[in-house]
């Protein structure tokens, strides 16, 4: 990425930090670190300094056999897990984070087995500048949830809980770990620097040892 100096010169940025995170849908820790970490520290760092990566499937299971996938928390968060995973296909970070935060104010955690009603995932789109036709075609498509389903199995690590977290490949405890300070050190390391960013973050730097 090119920036401007104030002398008009042009000069690479640093490339963002990688931040990678194992998610379900109705998982109430995972609710925990979207609201009080990922979104409001993506908000203030923007796409320019995190480059996020959602990987909504958890804990879930895949049955090869059977083409069918159980889920922790039931049969609805499978489906909730498939509106998401096609949000992430659709759009860009930006904008299916807004969709996952809807979802994350607007569906009760926990185990659930009837899945919720469309107009729910139809509401959140609207909300999020998702064109939603497209997102209920990918939702409605059975070939296509089966290879988002073994795409995100694929992509999820071995894991002790979710929310499993990277941060350019450190792992992020959510309950104990600072979130904005583990990426300030690591954009820092790149050369990198932004306001929300405080002076002292160095002294957080063990965290990541």
């Amino acid at each position: 990425m090119l920036l401007s100096t104030p002398l008009g010169i042009l000069v690479d940025s640093p490339p963002p930090v990688i931040v990678q995170a194992f998610t379900e849908s109705l998982c109430i820790d995972c609710k925990h670190f979207f609201i009080n970490s990922l979104i409001p520290v993506y908000s203030q760092l923007g796409a320019g300094v995190v480059d996020l990566q959602i990987v909504p499937f958890g804990n879930a299971q895949l049955d090869m056999e059977n083409k069918s996938v159980k889920c922790q928390h039931g049969p609805a968060e499978c489906d909730a897990n498939t509106w998401q995973q096609c949000a992430v296909r659709q759009t860009n970070a930006p904008t299916y984070l807004k969709f996952f935060e809807c979802l994350e104010n607007t569906l009760p955690m926990g185990y659930k087995d009837e899945p919720f009603e469309e107009q729910v995932f139809a509401n959140c789109a609207t909300q999020s500048g998702i064109e939603f036709e497209g997102l209920k075609r990918c939702h409605g498509n059975p070939v296509l949830r089966w290879m988002l389903e073994k795409e995100n199995s694929d992509k999820t690590p071995d894991h002790q809980y979710v929310p499993w977290v990277y941060i350019n490949g450190n792992l992020f405890n959510y309950e104990t770990d600072d979130f904005l300070a583990m990426v300030c050190i690591e954009y820092a390391a790149k050369g990198g620097s932004h306001p929300a960013c405080s002076s002292g973050i160095e002294q957080e730097s063990d965290s990541l040892q």
